[in-house]
């Protein structure tokens, strides 16, 4: 059997931040590190879009990133 386990958890805002000069989308992202790996997906989506409507002008995607480990239990 095989367990994963998770070692830490981040969560990146990822939003249209202007155009380049040929008219496309500039996109960026910012990370947030160190949250608990117990965290809520539900929980980081409402961190996640309250931040976005203080840090960003407009609308963010909200991205949880895990690092795991997998082990042969």
């Amino acid at each position: 059997m095989v367990e994963s386990t998770v070692l830490k958890s981040n969560m990146a805002l990822r939003y249209v931040a202007g155009q380049d000069d040929n008219g496309k989308d500039v996109l960026k992202i910012q990370t947030f590190s160190n949250l608990r790996s117990a965290a809520l997906d539900e929980d980081i989506f409402a961190v996640g879009t309250a931040l976005s409507t203080v840090l960003v002008s407009g609308s963010a995607e909200v991205h949880r990133k895990d690092d795991c480990l997998i082990t042969n239990a």
